[in-house]
């Protein structure tokens, strides 16, 4: 038997029994024999980044780690604030005597300088520039004549011109009456809501007007006949309005917004220093104040749930109003800091949470129109909230766990190899200043559980000096044997999982954790090998 020798051996011992298998061929049933060698399977460095993504952490000069992470939390968008919803209006028109009347070709027969005012809550609107949506013009003639329509909105204009549809109508008569209609698009429009004298809200001049068609004889008109024109106002999406936007409570349903900050880890966390941010953006031209009822941590896998304790859960929070810059905006930026000294982040933090869930209510304009009519909003305006936390790696762990997938090199395939049962070694070098239970998987690319291999042992933490940073890296050695089905797993699947479960070294005081921390691990496997034996 040859038993453990090097890995940088196998390929020369491989290709030795190679030839000797060559030079033996004559017989068509070689004979078949076992050896032992040990095969190297896989090989991984666990750094830091396997306990939280790369782009999560932060590095100073002395090496000293930090996570900087952003949940974003809630968002209030232009349709909380301003919806303008479908409208219709009708313009009727009827001869003021019983008639006839003659009108020759060409002659204007009724001309109406009206207004249209749209129902908008609260809302006392001056200006509303639109970025998308449609009006349609539907005219029913009973007239027994051809009429022409003329229907304009002196008060919405697009690069200086104002809106104006005109309709030619065949003639009707009273019960069957004939029908034009057009639809036309009002992006890029801007409607100036102050009315004909711009004293006005809500308010839209609005004109419509009737004649004989010059190229149609006289028409006669009796008090049985009529007009009746309908416009309506469809899907409405404002890119900019302006005025008053009244004093309103605007309740937001309790919702949750997910966090990735610790994906897979598990275990209990003591963190040191955490600071946070909490930001709120306000880009619409609105005095606000907050009424925050809750920011809960909540931790899926435990139950377990933390509230936030801070002034902006105990109380309405004020936020100020977005600056208009004149065809953009300039959001206000509110914000509110997070420590031990005044909250309980610490603890909000290291229930591990996989999502946050908050209630609130707003109050835009509380203390009324104080702008004057002048309070603002863009399409992109928004009020946003986002929790920004600072997490100094200065910890201490417990049963804090890990799961890393890495894949292994056998020789031959699942349907030929003459590897039969033996035993799985894990090498670990131990950079960090924790132990760590092992507990290995054999698991297909789609992370299936295809055989578990159970606990190993623990991998000693790694030597710390009088400092408190780690000196000297510890070596480990844990060994688990294989059955010949888990070996055919082995090739099945083709990965090893391994799941590490951590503890600082010293239960009592904060570890700082450096960029340079790490654990090699090496995976062999001391495998009988049937010469002879590959299926």
């Amino acid at each position: 038997m040859i038993r453990h020798c090097r890995p940088a051996n196998r390929m020369l011992l491989l290709a030795a029994w190679a030839l000797l298998l060559a030079g033996c061929r004559k017989d068509p049933s070689p004979a078949q024999w076992d050896v032992d060698l040990l095969t190297p399977l896989a090989t991984a460095n666990l750094t830091i980044g396997d306990l939280v993504p790369d782009s999560l952490l932060t590095v100073d000069a002395m090496g000293n780690v930090s996570i900087l992470y952003t949940a974003e939390l809630f968002t209030l968008s232009l349709d909380t604030v301003l919806t303008a919803p479908d409208t219709s209006f009708q313009y009727a028109y009827a001869l003021p005597v019983a008639g006839p009347v003659n009108f020759p070709p060409g002659t204007t027969f009724e001309a109406n300088q009206d207004v249209t005012r749209f129902e908008l809550d609260e809302l006392q609107l001056t200006r509303l520039d639109i970025r998308s949506g449609t009006v349609e013009m539907r005219i029913l003639n009973s007239i027994p004549g051809y009429i022409d329509g003329d229907f304009s909105l002196p008060g919405a204009t697009s690069g200086g011109d104002p809106f104006n549809i005109e309709l030619a109508l065949l003639p009707g008569m009273p019960g069957a009456p004939s029908t034009a209609t057009e639809i036309r698009d009002l992006a890029g429009y801007s409607l100036d809501l102050r009315g004909p004298q711009f004293s006005d809200v809500n308010t839209l001049a609005t004109s419509l007007s009737y004649a004989s068609s010059p190229d149609h004889g006289s028409i006669s008109i009796t008090g049985q006949d009529s007009l009746l024109a309908t416009v309506s106002y469809h899907d409405i999406v404002p890119q900019y309005a302006t005025g008053y936007f009244g004093q309103r409570d605007i309740a937001v349903d309790p919702a949750s917004t997910s966090i990735d900050l610790f994906n897979g880890i598990s275990g209990t966390l003591d963190l040191a220093e955490v600071t946070a941010v909490l930001r709120i953006r306000n880009g619409i031209g609105v005095d606000v104040r907050a009424n925050i009822e809750y920011l809960r941590s909540v931790n899926s896998a435990s139950g377990n749930t933390v509230d936030l304790l801070n002034a902006i859960t105990a109380g309405p929070v004020n936020i100020d109003r977005a600056v208009d810059l004149g065809g953009a905006f300039q959001a206000a930026q509110n914000t509110f800091n997070l420590a031990a000294g005044n909250s309980n982040i610490e603890a909000f933090l290291e229930n591990l949470p996989d999502r946050i869930d908050y209630a609130l209510g707003v109050t835009i304009d509380p203390l009324g129109n104080i702008s004057n009519g002048h309070d603002f909003l863009y399409y992109d305006s928004k009020l946003t909230a986002e929790l920004q936390v600072d997490v100094p790696l200065r910890l201490i762990a417990t049963n804090l766990t890990l799961q890393r997938s890495i894949a292994v090199d056998l020789p031959g395939t699942a349907d030929g190899h003459a590897f039969q049962s033996g035993v799985l070694h894990l090498f670990a070098d131990n950079g960090f200043p924790f132990s760590a239970a092992i507990a290995l998987d054999i698991v297909d690319a789609n992370g299936q559980v295809l055989s578990v291999l159970g606990p190993l042992g623990t991998v000693a933490s790694a030597t710390l000096g009088n400092d408190g940073f780690v000196s000297a890296t510890t070596a480990s050695r844990l060994d688990v044997e294989l059955s010949v089905a888990q070996v055919d797993d082995l090739y099945i699947g083709g990965n090893i999982r391994i799941t590490a479960t951590f503890n600082t070294a010293d239960q009592v005081q904060h570890v700082q954790i450096l960029n340079s921390y790490g654990m090699a691990v090496q995976v062999t496997m001391d495998a009988n090998y049937l010469v002879n034996g590959d299926k």
